[in-house]
């Protein structure tokens, strides 16, 4: 089954030619929806379709900048983290603090038996 969905400007381009052949043709009517009406709409829709982009440009923008900051103050972490064990120690309660693994709290590897 094809997908019949119309973007924004196919939408805009079909009205904006309805409002043109409309208004060389003064016979034809719409019912409630008059020629200025149609008009109207389209360029509301025009002035949403902008406010929307200039919105994504600026989401575009604030999540960049997140990230931008999430990896400096993760690079902070693992500084502050790598500090702690190399002053207070692989064991130290203040290292499991910061969210390290106390070196006793790891799992011992199990020895391979030999394959006989």
């Amino acid at each position: 089954m094809a997908n019949n969905k119309k973007t924004l400007d196919a939408v805009i381009a079909d009205a904006e030619r309805l409002a043109q052949v409309w208004s060389e043709n003064t016979k034809f009517s719409m019912g409630d929806v008059t020629l200025e009406g149609l008009r109207a709409e389209i360029t509301k829709l025009h002035q949403l379709k902008q406010s929307r982009d200039e919105t994504r440009t600026r989401l575009s923008k604030l999540v960049d900048d997140t990230n931008d900051e999430m990896k400096l103050v993760e690079g902070y972490n693992t500084r502050g983290r790598s500090g702690m064990k190399a002053i207070f120690g692989p064991d130290s309660a203040q290292y499991a603090q910061v969210g390290g693994t106390r070196q006793s709290e790891h799992k011992s590897r199990s020895s391979k038996k030999p394959k006989t």
